[in-house]
């Protein structure tokens, strides 16, 4: 696609001649430029040349420290620093640049576009070909930093590749006085511009070939096309969008089910979801939580139609979001793109019991929900049994819950069933109520329950005023759980006696995928005397999984302002293991806490302190 480029290059960098001009590769932000000069790079010897990103550059400083970092990676290392300075300061100059043709080296000239500066240890520099990458997001303003480049390439020789999206330039050089600044530096220094088309093929087996987990590689180079065609659908033509969407599944792969594979249908469900929704909300399109809407199979209200026009183009524009059903609910989809959690209990529950798997491990009530595809008799007994669990109170998924009732409620509504809407309602509140008492009813922060859709499936008759006022009731009831610390302290207790690990797991933030109270200071409705006895009756290997554990809950300042009531809470249990200790003096389970949880507690103590001053 870009063959006349690289055969053009092959001419320029292989002249015997000083060209006295530079060459301008452009295109628009995500088109593939810096990916193409990468590529270009690899089939030469990458020796040859010295690349530098001006992204956010801010002085000619910075890009001479990138020429020393490659022309000298070992000095450039951060041990070898101090004695790069030294080196510096008594290297002496050996490449200067007479800015005005008046016979005399210059150190500052007015126009801000200093001398070429460059030290003995860059006096390879003759030799190698300079690549500058992002022109237009410098942070110099771009008449300085082209004069600056013009240097390497009329006074010194040097064959020089700029990297663009000359569009941006152009735009905002039209804001400035002198609107012509750019352009005319131009006609001076760029000798030949080439526009690099994105070269989807080549750039999607690259991204691929980045992948590191064997099974996610694998299941990528099957669906490449898939992947094409979604990047295709999407028109936005941002290779930076593709990269990161090939990384970013890599990961999420990573939580599903061993199984989804044997289902070619649902494989291709999830990337086509998954595809969509990154490129989206990379572009800007959406956020995270409209993804809700567009999992939504109900028609948005005429107020929400004003907000979210973009919604109904997105919806149109992909076919995956004309199917009625998916198999994973927009709550889990939510939550990894804003925070890349995962909760692979609910990701694997709602995969194994969508359309997919319907035949071979589908509860009653999921069967009940296709019943239009049912026959008679075949209705008459799912529903008699999902009725009966339902009459008896046997519920005890707040999810299934809300499926089951909005699902009963919408076939009284069409004169399916013989229970009357308001019976059901009744029905439903006594369930809620015994959810609330078995503590199934719990939702933790990051939760928003109930949302529109559970299980890969849309709630039933979301349109129905009786299950709306279900939904508006549930939702208080959970809510006024949602923010019960002394309840949620003593489930923690409770998960310390019997697993360590996912205590540890609930109040760090450690990566996992359920790292709930990490910023939550709810340790200190943890009575301080029941803490230390349940951690006492641990065994000596439970009690070191300790050892680092407190402070690195407090290691990040961001958090440490919402932790700080925890400082009190802290020094309660310091005092009380200090006792404990010194009743153990001389064994081991003495040595352990003196040396592992009093360590890590007292840095945790002055971690908060230094917060609180």
């Amino acid at each position: 696609m870009n063959k006349h480029i690289i055969e053009y290059l092959d001419y320029y960098l292989g002249l015997e001649v000083v060209p006295y001009y530079a060459v301008m590769l452009r295109g628009n932000w995500g088109s593939g430029k810096s990916w193409f000069i990468k590529n270009y790079i690899k089939g030469k010897n990458e020796e040859d040349f010295l690349y530098v990103s001006l992204y956010g550059v801010t002085s000619y400083k910075e890009i001479e420290e990138s020429f020393f970092q490659q022309l000298h990676p070992v000095l450039a290392s951060k041990g070898m620093k101090l004695a790069g300075k030294i080196l510096k300061g008594l290297l002496k100059t050996t490449v200067k640049i007479d800015l005005d043709s008046n016979g005399k080296d210059e150190t500052s000239v007015n126009s801000g576009i200093p001398d070429i500066n460059l030290p003995d240890y860059l006096r390879n520099i003759d030799s190698k070909i300079i690549i500058f990458d992002d022109l237009e997001r410098c942070a110099i303003a771009i008449s300085n930093i082209m004069g600056y480049v013009n240097q390497f390439v009329e006074n010194n020789g040097l064959k020089v590749i700029i990297i663009a999206n000359e569009d941006e330039i152009i735009r905002l050089d039209k804001h400035r006085d002198d609107s012509k600044a750019y352009l005319s530096i131009k006609e001076k220094l760029i000798g030949k511009s080439f526009d690099v088309f994105t070269d989807f093929d080549s750039a999607i087996n690259d991204f691929i070939a980045e992948t590191t987990n064997l099974e996610s590689k694998k299941l990528l180079e099957e669906n490449g096309d898939l992947f094409k065609q979604l990047f295709s659908v999407a028109g936005y033509n941002n290779l930076r969008h593709l990269r990161q969407t090939i990384l970013d599944f890599e990961r999420f792969h990573k939580f599903l089910p061993k199984n989804f594979e044997e289902k070619p249908d649902l494989v291709k469900h999830i990337i086509d979801l998954f595809c969509s929704m990154s490129f989206e909300i990379k572009k800007g399109k959406i956020i995270e939580n409209d993804i809700k809407y567009l999992l939504s199979s109900f028609s948005l209200s005429k107020e929400e139609n004003e907000n979210k026009s973009e919604i109904q183009e997105i919806k149109e524009k992909y076919p995956v979001y004309r199917l009625y059903f998916h198999p994973i609910p927009s709550e889990i989809w939510i939550k990894f793109f804003k925070s890349n959690i995962v909760n692979i209990e609910s990701l694997n529950l709602s995969i194994q019991n969508s359309v997919y798997f319907k035949d071979e491990n589908t509860p009653n009530w999921m069967k009940l929900w296709y019943y239009f595809e049912m026959e008679d008799d075949e209705f008459n007994v799912l529903y008699n049994s999902v009725a009966r669990e339902f009459k008896e109170l046997k519920i005890l998924d707040k999810y299934e819950l809300v499926q089951i009732t909005c699902l009963l409620v919408s076939l009284s509504n069409k004169k399916l069933i013989r229970k009357t809407e308001k019976e059901l309602l009744k029905i439903a509140k006594a369930n809620i109520k015994n959810l609330k008492r078995t503590g199934n009813l719990k939702i933790d922060k990051h939760e928003e329950f109930p949302s529109h859709s559970s299980h890969g499936l849309q709630y039933s008759g979301l349109e129905l005023d009786t299950n709306k006022e279900f939904l508006a009731y549930i939702t208080q009831q959970a809510d006024s759980l949602k923010f019960d610390y002394p309840a949620i302290a003593q489930d923690l207790l409770q998960t310390m006696s019997f697993s360590v690990n996912e205590f540890l797991n609930k109040i760090l933030l450690n990566g996992g995928t359920n790292n709930l109270y990490y910023d939550v200071p709810v340790l200190i409705h943890i009575n301080s005397k029941k803490f230390v006895s349940e951690f006492l009756k641990l065994t000596n290997k439970e009690k070191r999984k300790f050892d680092n554990s407190f402070q690195n809950r407090y290691k990040f300042d961001q958090y440490n302002l919402l932790l700080i009531d925890e400082l009190d809470w802290l020094k309660e249990i310091y005092l009380l293991l200090d006792k404990e200790k010194k009743k153990r003096e001389g064994k081991i389970s003495g040595q352990i806490i003196e040396f592992g949880i009093l360590k890590s507690i007292d840095l945790s103590i002055k971690l908060l302190e230094d917060n609180v001053d």
